[in-house]
């Protein structure tokens, strides 16, 4: 393979704020670190114009960009959901691009949904699936039911590498935002987000709230996220919990790191999940972590049933009262992902990349949609 010092990295970037666009922007970061040229395509059509990417209002324009930015000197990644037409586009796009360009090609699968929408897959349709993810060098996974719903379909070059990219210590609160939360004791954080209606698990939380009335009457909790807000805070209301519960929307990753790293429990509520960077961002700070028990979770978070108010309620009752489970120390966080993406563009052939470089986390985060 052409050794290249180029990658063309294309998928949603900041803003809106979410998991793939933070992985975006922080793996870009990353690449330039160690000495790559890094390109970026954002594929959100509604971007606003920035010297940080190259972008299209135009769907054939955007689709065409997608098509010639890369060239046979350089490495084209592309990250996308892979559960729907629109993302399946995207991904064919690439795949002729890499079959009739010579260009080398990366895909990122993020989502949570894909394993369902390919188990709708007719015989005709998994083998032009198949056909398509077989042009890409690699294809990654975010987590192995994923990986699984791929493997018979694109061959053996299919790996799992989570998303999350590392943390540094964020920065401290705003006043204003210490004065949100000054009442909360015990201070809860969300992330809201996901694959479905990110307000479904948001109000699954509110009703667990609503049962800790009794044994937390001064729990607080704090609800983030790109898509919170018409359902949100009609159902605050509804609840009575105006006094429990703050709604500052879509935030910067900086600002949302340092809630984070004040809360006493992080919940993840979500249906569907591929994997949360979020919940790997909490764990890395110490900070207990209560999730959905959807396909995948990493190591170290407490799960409930999706969707069950009064199991989350449950379980939020054990970690507060466990000794310690309300505040941990801060760990210092690994970066395997980083390094297992540094090692897969040193595998194909990328100029600079090598041990000369070695890996550390990126030096601040990128902002993030939170959706994550």
């Amino acid at each position: 393979m052409r050794a290249a010092n180029r990658a063309v990295l294309a998928g949603f970037y900041p803003p809106p704020f979410a998991g793939e666009p933070v992985h975006v922007k922080q793996l870009a970061q990353l690449l330039r670190e160690r000495g790559l040229v890094v390109e970026i395509l954002n594929l959100n059509r509604h971007a606003r114009p920035s010297p940080e990417y190259h972008s299209s209002t135009g769907r054939w324009a955007l689709l065409w960009k997608l098509f010639t930015l890369a060239d046979r000197n350089s490495l084209l990644h592309l990250h996308t959901n892979g559960h729907n037409r629109k993302s399946w586009l995207l991904i064919l796009v690439v795949s002729l691009a890499a079959r009739l360009r010579g260009i080398s090609a990366i895909v990122t699968l993020h989502s949570g949904l894909l394993p369902g929408y390919l188990a709708g897959f007719g015989k005709a349709r998994r083998a032009v699936a198949g056909c398509i993810l077989r042009a890409f060098v690699r294809v990654v996974c975010v987590n192995d039911e994923i990986r699984r719903a791929v493997a018979h379909l694109a061959g053996e070059d299919v790996v799992v590498i989570p998303a999350f990219l590392g943390v540094v210590p964020p920065t401290e609160l705003a006043p204003s935002d210490r004065a949100l939360i000054r009442d909360f004791h015990p201070i809860l954080i969300a992330i809201a987000g996901g694959d479905y209606d990110p307000e479904w698990g948001v109000a699954v939380l509110l009703q667990a709230v609503k049962q800790l009335d009794a044994p937390f009457p001064n729990l607080g909790v704090v609800l983030m996220g790109w898509q919170v807000g018409l359902k949100t805070r009609p159902l605050i209301a509804e609840l009575g919990l105006a006094r429990r519960a703050v709604c500052p929307g879509e935030v910067s990753h900086d600002r949302c790191l340092a809630f984070l790293r004040s809360a006493d429990v992080f919940v993840r509520s979500t249906f569907v999940d591929g994997d949360a960077i979020s919940v790997r961002e909490a764990l890395a700070f110490g900070v207990p972590v209560v999730a959905s028990d959807t396909a995948f979770r990493p190591e170290g978070v407490t799960l409930f049933r999706k969707g069950d108010a009064s199991d989350l309620a449950a379980k939020l009752t054990q970690v507060l009262n466990t000794p310690g489970g309300v505040s941990r120390p801060p760990r210092t966080p690994a970066v395997p992902p980083a390094m297992d993406l540094w090692q897969l563009y040193s595998d194909l052939s990328i100029s600079g990349v090598g041990a000369t470089h070695p890996l550390q986390p990126p030096r601040r985060p990128a902002t993030s949609r939170w959706g994550r």
